[in-house]
């Protein structure tokens, strides 16, 4: 990496783009222009699930701001030098820095006080070459950090303003108390903060955003959930804050006026009280991110009679509340929950941390019988005459973020880039100004997931159907993380492959499904356009032996005989499926191990097992 970190920064990524001259801070200063407006309500979760509050101006939280940017200034940070943020929950002082950040032209990097062991906690201090470590009494591994230079937010209210009073000292027309309007450090095409991968694919990637990645991110947000420029807006947050989700709703709230941030430490039962009591208060709209588990959480909590707040009264909340749900499948027992509880059909988004969050949603324009008819639609959809069921994700939001359905996204595939029929699945890919700079430290990677302007690291398996009502494209998601068997000229993803041979494998040899696990991969064996179906079983019950000896003997002829076309099996082997910590398949690892025992068979490729 360039020791210039602000003005080649991009370069490490190889995309290309050029810096430019704009004020980053220019986006943020129209939010902070009013300082006595009621801006944060932090919501902190004690011992017992005791939740106390304490609320923040716009002034308030640019006062502490100043504050965080004259701990960065006295450390020594240069611009574009890079910071960890240590946090054990999400708290103030994490969006202080933040804001402190666009001031200085610093970058800070976020730690996942959830999953972050030692050992990744080091990798992401020498993978950014972070200078110091910004932390809370609640991070768990503060010990880790006792060669890093450390500042605990605790402290923070001693601390004064930066030296330099060039820095942003506020917007103009302010009382003098915030001070005169100061230039950031940073332009709109410098890095905004890194952002880790979760790993799935291999070891974590951190992920460069650009200032330029969040105005796209706002404008993305505003657009397809109808947001007017004087609407009376409040976000309702508890998704952790070192994730990309909460990452882009807060810094939207930063660079909003009008908008009212509600931020939980942690998910705890009072949640849904605190969201009732929320939406009581009177707001024009209420954006609340959440995730399908939040509403088994809440069915649980009405199933053993604990909700935190009278029944009738929550759910006449909740239909004012514009649940906005991503992170995973919405099918149907998850749609009937939330239209239960609020009277309305979820507003779905998907997306990554590459591309700054989202990709595609739900638009608001859409109406209610749309929404549920998309829904049941992909719930029952059928391609070459056979089940291929997805999730209805949304549409992409033009100007800003434009998607395609591809056969493959493999450089050397004769259907790379090449756009599958409606409902035919296939490698979603994406581009616009939502997409990343890059991956830090790691050009090669960078250079993989992108062709032309095209981000290809998605990795996720999906379809598009036109839409009877007004002829526009609804985008499908089917799996994640996962490969497609390519045959007969047709796209099947290897998920619901998996699930049909592992129903047949229970249902034709009588094996509980808690004695294997089963994975499929696809690999060009005796055909350069054809995939062969390689199917991977592990046997985890106690005759496994026994059963191993019938099933090499059996399971490929009789699943031939018995299974839709694209799951039938060419190949069998036995072996352990790797898996990582999450529990998806780690495909690239499988396919080397399936490649290496075909080599090794005794009858070689040709054979089938």
């Amino acid at each position: 990496m360039s020791d210039d970190r602000r003005g080649n920064s991009m370069d490490e990524g190889g995309t290309g783009r050029d810096t430019g001259t704009d004020c980053a801070l220019g986006d943020y200063l129209p939010a902070f222009a009013h300082p006595t407006e009621p801006f944060l309500v932090w919501f902190a979760v004690h011992e017992g699930g005791v939740v106390t509050r304490q609320e923040y101006t716009r002034g308030g939280l640019w006062c502490m701001a100043r504050q965080a940017a004259g701990v960065l200034e006295r450390q020594g940070l240069e611009p574009g030098e890079r910071f960890l943020l240590c946090f054990g929950g999400n708290h103030p002082a994490d969006l202080a820095f933040r804001l402190a950040a666009v001031m200085t032209g610093t970058v800070p990097v976020t730690v996942n006080w959830q999953a972050d062991n030692a050992a990744q906690l080091q990798f992401k201090r020498q993978c950014t070459q972070a200078r110091m470590a910004v932390t809370a009494g609640s991070f768990a591994q503060r010990e880790e950090l006792c060669d890093l230079p450390c500042f605990c937010v605790d402290d923070l209210a001693q601390n004064p303003p930066p030296a330099d009073s060039s820095i942003a000292a506020g917007p103009a027309g302010v009382n003098d108390e915030y001070g005169c309007y100061g230039i950031s450090k940073a332009t709109v095409h410098d890095p905004r903060i890194i952002i880790f991968t979760s790993g799935t694919t291999g070891r974590p990637k951190g992920v460069l955003l650009t200032y330029d990645n969040y105005r796209t991110n706002r404008a993305t947000f505003e657009q397809f959930l109808d947001v007017t420029p004087d609407m009376d807006l409040a976000l309702f947050v508890v998704n952790p804050l070192h994730h990309t989700n909460s990452t882009a709703m807060t810094d939207w709230a930063m660079r909003r006026p009008k908008t009212h941030l509600y931020l939980l430490e942690r998910y705890t039962t009072p949640y849904w009280r605190l969201l009732t009591e929320t939406v009581e208060a009177g707001h024009a709209r209420l954006v609340a991110p959440a995730v399908s588990r939040h509403f088994d959480f809440l069915e649980t909590l009405a199933r053993d009679r604990r909700l935190p707040v009278d029944r009738e009264r929550l759910i006449s909340a909740c239909g004012r509340v514009d649940f906005l749900i991503g992170s995973a499948p919405v099918g149907p027992t998850t749609v009937e929950r939330i239209v239960r509880w609020s009277g309305r059909a979820p507003t779905v988004r998907f997306g990554s941390t590459e591309t700054c969050l989202q990709v595609i949603g739900i638009p608001a324009c859409m109406t209610e019988r749309q929404r549920l008819d998309a829904f049941r639609s992909g719930w029952r959809h059928r391609c070459n005459g056979e089940p291929q069921p997805g999730y209805f994700v949304g549409r992409p939001h033009p100007p800003h973020t434009e998607v395609r359905v591809v056969r493959a996204i493999d450089r050397t595939h004769p259907g790379f880039m090449v756009d599958c029929a409606p409902g035919e699945p296939g490698y979603l890919v994406t581009r616009g100004g939502h997409v990343m700079a890059g991956y830090v430290d790691d050009r090669q990677a960078t250079a993989t997931v992108m062709h032309e302007d095209w981000y290809l690291g998605l990795q996720d398996i999906g379809f598009a159907l036109t839409d009877p009502g007004d002829g526009e494209l609804n985008y499908y998601w089917m799996s994640r993380d996962a490969a497609l068997l390519i045959r007969g000229g047709a796209n099947y993803a290897c998920d619901q492959i998996n699930t049909e041979l592992a129903a047949f494998l229970t249902g034709e040899f009588g094996v509980p499904s808690e004695y294997f696990d089963l994975a499929v991969v696809g690999l060009k064996v005796n055909s350069e356009h054809e995939d062969a179906c390689c199917v991977t079983i592990e046997l985890l019950g106690t005759d496994g032996e026994a059963l191993r000896e019938r099933l090499t003997a059996e399971f490929c002829a009789a699943a031939r005989r018995t299974v839709s076309k694209g799951a039938r099996p060419d190949f069998l082997r036995f072996g352990a499926i790797p898996r990582n910590f999450k529990g998806a398949v780690q495909l690239p690892e499988l396919k080397q191990q399936f490649s290496h025992w075909l080599n090794h068979k005794a009858d070689g490729p040709t054979g089938n097992t």
